[in-house]
């Protein structure tokens, strides 16, 4: 069934014999413009990202059930659970009413998140149903673990605080209220966020600790024990922090949630050592992935740093072993600062990879394909705070995250692998030189808004160079000519903002966006596509409704996860 002329597009296809592995990239808040950025800095105007290499594509709509600009929490939580819903609160809850019109869903004045159900019925989003019918499951974030981009899909809480970031990653580990252990275990849940697995007050690691940890033996491999916090605030050693953290931990319920995993069969790594490590155990054959649960946390907040490139340079967040002239500058923008454990941390490509690993075995385990959701969340923060560099950087590392899933469909031709993102951060635009005129030694700025210029000097848009605002421009790879043309980048502020996104996709069901969904594709139908693969169940759009409320009295025991009842 074709999308007609007014966007109707009830069917999608399919058929429910052939299922496959989902793997869902969200490269939060890159437009076209952003990876026209990445392309040309990374590739050279005329080259190709690996994004670039996905052959199908469509315009995606993003927009909320009370606002048109998504939000990372509201978006990943339609993703997730196939309904609109509102954008400020929701966290795989909704606050907003069983009626769209009626606003809020209001107890004694106040908005208060609401539990729902999935598009097909289920009590929780496609992940989690994927999860407890038996496909193995894992999720990868180069933010912290609370991140939503990937949290919604596990996780259902009343707002996005920090308070609420806490029962965020125990769920993660321990399930959901009211499922616990009948929520299945992600097999893989590597990110940022190891302070919200520690008590307060918890001692960081020292470094004999660590020396330890590095030169010992341990199943599957040597880490660092559960006791002790690994990670400080990036610049926290350095002559220019203010107020040195004197312990770790953000847990005010006392629970050593680390401890927990490790008891519950995970191994828990935190540094890069530990997990190259593994890797390297997994890649050998001396580690047998099948039977791997991999809990990584590479930061004690996100893994990236960010900030503005002049906050980073101001707080001695600069790796001198990096030459000033290197493309990606010798800004510390992620982890912590040389001589740090939390030094170099993995990658989001790197997290994939072994990601992939840990998934494939378990899937051939399972006689099922499993599911992922990925997140490259750096993209949309550093853009927030229009460092250049920094978003640069990101776009890298998300083109090579999805490297890693077109591999899998290499591997494995019955994957899906889907791109999307929730929002536009930043608004990034290049401003080019000629190169046959005198180029600037720094970057300057743009005018903007002419109907002002009656009331004086014309307003100012400053431009990035490679580390701020008036440094030298940018410069491209070669164009086909062989000539690397300079750039400035401009920016039109620090929110997110809604449009220009393109969602791409490769392998089994990726077809559908041409053939059913080329006229209309919209953040529900990352759901519809998710199941379709997973389950072999083509759901209707739930035009003009919104998420129906879960009842109380779920019997977690009676449910058919995979079996559409909605």
């Amino acid at each position: 069934m074709t999308a007609s002329a007014d966007g109707d597009r009830s069917g999608i296809g399919g058929d429910n014999h052939r299922t496959g592995n989902m793997i869902f990239v969200h490269p939060d808040g890159t437009d076209l413009a952003y990876w026209t950025a990445a392309r040309a800095y990374w590739e050279g105007p005329d080259g190709t990202l690996n994004w670039d290499r996905l052959p199908e594509s469509v315009p995606y709509r993003g927009h909320m059930a009370d606002q048109l600009t998504g939000t990372s929490n509201g978006g990943a939580t339609t993703h997730a659970f196939g309904y609109k819903v509102d954008g400020p609160g929701s966290f795989g809850q909704d606050t907003g009413a069983a009626d769209v019109l009626a606003g809020d869903n209001l107890v004694d004045g106040e908005p208060v998140a609401r539990p729902i159900v999935g598009l097909s019925g289920y009590p929780g989003s496609w992940l989690r149903e994927a999860g407890n019918a038996g496909h193995p499951i894992g999720v990868v974030n180069d933010g912290d673990i609370a991140e939503p981009g990937t949290a919604a899909f596990l996780t259902e809480v009343g707002e996005r605080t920090d308070a609420a970031a806490l029962e965020i990653a125990r769920q993660h580990i321990q399930g959901r209220p009211g499922f616990d252990d009948a929520d299945a275990d992600p097999v893989v849940v590597m990110g940022g966020g190891e302070e919200l697995f520690f008590p307060e007050g918890t001692p960081f690691c020292t470094a004999e600790e660590v020396d330890a940890a590095r030169s010992g033996s341990g199943d599957p491999v040597a880490t660092i024990p559960a006791t002790c916090v690994v990670h400080r605030p990036a610049g926290d050693t350095l002559p220019e922090a203010e107020e040195p953290a004197e312990t770790g931990g953000a847990r005010t319920d006392g629970l050593n949630l680390a401890q927990a995993a490790v008891d519950e069969g995970y191994t828990l790594v935190r540094t890069r050592e530990e997990f190259e490590a593994l890797a390297d155990a997994v890649d050998s054959g001396d580690v047998d992935p099948a039977g791997l649960k991999v809990l990584g946390l590479f930061a004690d907040e996100d893994i990236f740093n960010d900030e503005t490139e002049e906050s980073l340079i101001a707080r001695g967040l600069v790796d001198p072993s990096v030459p000033e002239d290197a493309k990606e500058t010798n800004l510390v923008l992620y982890g912590s600062e040389p001589g740090t454990p939390g030094y170099q941390p993995p990658t989001a490509p790197e997290m994939a990879e072994l990601a992939t690993a840990v998934l494939t075995a378990h899937a051939d385990e399972a006689g099922k394909p499993y599911a992922t959701v990925w997140e490259v969340e750096g993209t949309d923060n550093f853009a927030n705070y229009d460092n250049a560099i920094g978003s640069l950087v990101e776009a890298r590392y998300a083109d090579e995250m999805i490297a890693v899933a077109r591999d899998q469909v290499a591997d494995d031709p019955d994957t899906l692998v889907l791109t999307a993102a929730d929002s536009t951060a930043g608004g990034m635009e290049l401003n080019g030189y000629n190169v046959d005129e005198e180029v600037p030694e720094t970057v300057g700025s743009v005018d903007v808004n002419p109907a002002l210029e009656d009331e004086g000097a014309l307003p100012q848009n400053v431009l990035d160079g490679r580390y701020g605002r008036d440094t030298e421009p940018f410069l491209t790879e070669p164009d086909q000519f062989g000539q690397q043309l300079p750039f400035g980048v401009a920016w039109a502020g620090t929110p997110d903002f809604y449009g220009g996104i393109l969602s791409r996709a490769e392998g089994l069901n990726a077809d559908v966006l041409d053939e059913y969904l080329d006229q209309r594709f919209d953040n529900v139908d990352v759901y519809r596509l998710a199941y379709l693969t997973l389950f072999g169940d083509a759901l209707t759009y739930p035009e003009g409704q919104v998420s129906p409320t879960r009842p109380d009295d779920v019997d977690v025991s009676g449910l058919t996860p995979g079996t559409p009842t909605g």
